[in-house]
């Protein structure tokens, strides 16, 4: 049968490969992970510091990997349509990356899915300075990492107050997530309906 201890006890057996799959999950995306990693760790499967460490260590791969290959593109595709496009995309949401790429860099971690990568290759294709883009995803890492696992203790001890039964605290968890992503997708909104208005506005004064 399947229950709490079941669960906790089976994530402890597998501590290791849930650090390896965090360290992977950081890479690609991370919210989903990071999360979860918070969820184990209130339950005691896994350890917290080790989580973070391993969240860290995923952060800084993706970090170099997105402006290495930005920089790359910058000097031998820098002709090429689709750039265009990614340059768009991060312009939409971020206008003011080339004036204030410390702060661009910061915001996109937090804003839509997706955004964070397109982010890290524009920082590298801009050339952006590596003291200005290190401080940056030091201190977005940070706030984000923190914000990330304390949901993950947030939903796991909501989930527990309100029910011991593994079938309660699944849903609980699981309205959670979608309540997080739905949060998500209307600030994305916004900010996208922000953006438009703006441009709009710099058209007219045009």
């Amino acid at each position: 049968m399947l229950t709490l201890g079941v669960i906790k006890h089976f994530a402890e057996l597998h501590a290791f490969e849930a650090y390896i799959l965090i360290i992977i999950g950081v890479i690609f995306e991370g919210e989903i992970v990071v999360v979860l990693a918070g969820i184990f760790s209130y339950l005691g499967s896994l350890n917290v510091f080790i989580a973070f460490s391993a969240t860290l260590f995923g952060a800084s791969i993706k970090s170099v990997l997105g402006y290495s290959f930005g920089y790359y593109l910058n000097k031998h595709h820098s002709h090429r349509p689709i750039l265009y496009q990614a340059e768009h995309r991060v312009n939409y949401f971020l206008p003011r990356f080339n004036e204030r790429p410390f702060w661009s860099l910061f915001l996109s971690r937090f804003l839509i899915l997706g955004l964070y990568w397109f982010a890290l290759i524009f920082a590298g294709y801009k050339r952006i300075k590596i003291r200005t883009f290190i401080k940056a995803e030091i201190f977005s890492f940070l706030v984000w990492s923190v914000a990330m696992l304390s949901l993950g203790y947030f939903f796991s001890f909501t989930a527990l107050l309100i029910s011991r039964d593994i079938r309660k605290i699944l849903i609980v968890i699981l309205a959670f997530f979608i309540g997080f992503f739905i949060l998500e997708k209307i600030i994305a909104f916004i900010i996208e309906l922000s953006g438009t208005k703006n441009k709009e506005l710099l058209e007219i004064e045009k």
